[in-house]
């Protein structure tokens, strides 16, 4: 008798470990794979350009109230600031089909689309690679004796004609032609994107290339 309830107590004692190994065992794997969730988190959130991820009260007021607003049809998901920019991007999740859903917010809390984002970046990066004339150096080589010039080193005439160009034109290159005293101005239609040649003598009257005047050397006279 006195054997069979140890062997009853050994079997609940070992049943017991069992169980207690199993729960830690659980308890592990889902810790593990929490971990690995929050990692799989940040690294999406740390491959935003610009963006950093910010708290709801540290925003403006204006975008704290737009940011409530849509909270009563989505779940917030992540919040993202950009300071250059000074837009919020919110991650959104729909409470009643699980969709998602970006927003971007301006200064003021108002919505703006995405499309309007997007194009106004590629502007912003448009007319930071385009330098303005007043900072311009050709970047063409040298080619038919015309040799790269910046704007500052052309006379005051010539520089005037050249802003006159600016209100159409995109200038894309600057040369001058010291023998022959001529500027070549490249320039970029704004509406079409043609591109028009345009040549200057230092009066900063235009001319076309066979007008320019030509260095000749006369044979002396024989006697």
């Amino acid at each position: 008798m006195a054997n069979h309830l140890k062997f009853i107590i050994m079997k609940k004692v070992i049943l017991s470990i069992a169980l207690m190994g199993a729960v830690i065992t659980t308890a592990s794997v889902q810790q593990v794979n929490a971990a690995n969730e929050v990692s799989a988190v940040n690294i999406v959130m740390d491959d935003d350009n610009g963006y950093v991820e910010v708290q709801l009260d540290s925003l403006s007021p204006a975008v704290q109230a737009s940011v409530n607003a849509l909270s009563a049809e989505y779940d917030v998901k992540s919040l993202k600031f950009n300071a250059s920019k000074q837009l919020t991007k919110v991650m959104l999740i729909k409470k009643d089909d699980q969709s998602t859903k970006k927003v971007y917010l301006d200064a003021e809390g108002n919505e703006v689309p995405a499309s309007q984002h997007k194009a106004e970046a590629a502007e912003k990066n448009r007319q930071e690679e385009t330098p303005s004339v007043e900072v311009f150096e050709a970047t063409q080589q040298k080619e038919d004796g015309f040799a790269n010039v910046k704007f500052e080193d052309l006379n005051e005439k010539v520089q005037q004609a050249v802003r006159k160009l600016i209100d159409k034109y995109d200038i894309n290159a600057l040369q001058y032609h010291a023998e022959k005293k001529i500027t070549k101005v490249t320039a970029t239609d704004k509406e079409d994107q043609s591109v028009k040649t345009v040549y200057f003598d230092d009066e900063g009257k235009e001319i076309t290339p066979e007008a320019a005047p030509q260095n000749t050397t006369e044979a002396p006279m024989l006697l």
